[in-house]
């Protein structure tokens, strides 16, 4: 009986050797508790570049046998530029500036139609030069208007090909000289033969009206795509200009406008994202000298997971809007400067049990008992994070209690 009895004991008590055997064939998990924090977001400094808006190189009228030369400079470089002005003079015609949704593909003539002819007579009306219909034809009322953005720049319209004013007025006397048919007809209209010739006359006359229509819809004051330049949104300024008598490839840049508002980019890591939110104050400093302003977050880009050639951390792209007064330079660098001392209150995980995927942020929470857990028995929690701090994030719209276990990582 004693041997049995010691047979038994032994067989449940575990050497030491086997209980490290066991333990290298599992993978220990390192949680933590589900907890109620408080935190205090601190500021976060990120580096940026000033960017003074969007450039845009102007190019130079491209007119065929035509040497390309500046001839007029009518804004000079620092000013602003208003729609409808003209940007700069070439080899005696000009460049105006207006506003479109996208910039002419092509030559407008009379009876051109599409989205670019509807875009146009679309800016015409919105500059008080057009009243007709935007329908987009190139018609009568559009060629009036087009020479009406002309006139009102301090330029003159386009010349009309001669070739077409020739086949204008050739149409006109066909249809004077069809009209004397039809009178001449008319009085044989007494006679089977004179009342045939008289609908022949009339048929001919209706064709030659009809061909006159199209002649004089040919003959319309064009708008050539090169002598007008669309204007990327409001606050255009000129940054530079050709001077006079300067000889440019027909094409190439002769004058350059920068539009929009002053601005800084900046890629904020993960952790001082709750920081820069859109509306949040911060401050921006050169990096070199003592410059600094007040400036506001106006957009936050969507994460990006790849880091910058500059060494910038996966994060978000920033948008920080600069006053007009803030005196940087193009290109400056700069250091941006979230507020601090902010408290948050709520839920709270620390950073690392933090999880994302391509359908969206959770936590791995295990079930309560489990005396060897492992990380295939964890449920997937959702989770959205407010704010981080400490190593900590304050989490809400979840499943998760007070007391919730959650998967930190999974020990070597």
């Amino acid at each position: 009986m004693a041997v049995v009895v010691a047979f038994v004991v032994g067989s449940q008590v575990r050497s030491p050797w086997e209980v490290a055997v066991a333990n290298s064939h599992s993978s220990p998990l390192v949680t933590a508790t589900v907890e109620e924090r408080t935190l205090v977001v601190a500021g976060q400094d990120v580096t940026g570049t000033v960017t003074l808006g969007r450039t845009q190189d102007v190019p130079a009228p491209d007119g065929e046998g035509v040497r390309a030369v500046v001839t007029a400079t009518p804004v000079a470089a620092g000013d602003p530029v208003a729609p409808g002005a003209v940007l700069v003079e070439v080899s005696g015609r000009p460049v105006i500036g207006w506003e479109l949704p996208f910039p002419m593909y092509r030559d407008l003539r009379g009876g051109a139609e599409g989205p670019d002819v509807r875009a146009v007579q679309q800016a015409l009306l919105d500059a008080g030069h057009y009243s007709g219909s935007v329908d987009g034809e190139y018609g009568p009322a559009t060629a009036l208007a087009v020479e009406a953005l002309y006139r009102a720049a301090g330029a003159e319209p386009h010349e009309i090909p001669a070739e077409a004013v020739a086949a204008a007025r050739a149409a006109d006397q066909a249809v004077a000289d069809a009209r004397d048919a039809v009178s001449s007809g008319r009085e044989g209209d007494d006679l089977d033969e004179g009342a045939t010739g008289g609908r022949g006359a009339q048929e001919a006359l209706a064709d030659a009206r009809q061909a006159a229509a199209d002649a004089h819809t040919a003959a319309l004051t064009p708008l050539p795509a090169a002598e007008t330049f669309d204007l990327d949104g409001a606050d255009v300024t000129l940054v530079r200009v050709s001077r006079v008598g300067t000889v440019v490839e027909p094409g190439g840049p002769v004058a350059q406008v920068r539009s929009g508002a002053a601005s800084v980019t900046a890629r904020v890591g993960v952790a001082a994202a709750d920081a820069y939110t859109v509306g949040a104050a911060v401050s921006v400093s050169a990096q070199v000298g003592d410059a600094t302003v007040a400036a506001t977050v106006t957009a936050v880009g969507a994460f990006v997971a790849e880091a910058t050639q500059d060494g910038a951390p996966p994060g978000y792209d920033v948008t920080i809007e600069l006053p007009e007064d803030a005196g940087f330079e193009d290109g400056t660098g700069v250091v941006v400067q979230a507020a601090d001392g902010d408290e948050a209150a709520g839920l709270a995980v620390p950073l690392v049990a933090v999880r994302e995927d391509s359908s969206g942020t959770f936590v791995l929470r295990l079930p309560p008992g489990l005396e060897d857990p492992r990380e295939q028995d964890a449920d997937r929690v959702r989770v959205t994070v407010t704010t981080t701090a400490d190593g900590y994030a304050l989490v809400e719209d979840t499943d998760l209690t007070v007391g919730d276990v959650v998967v930190v990582a999974t020990s070597p």
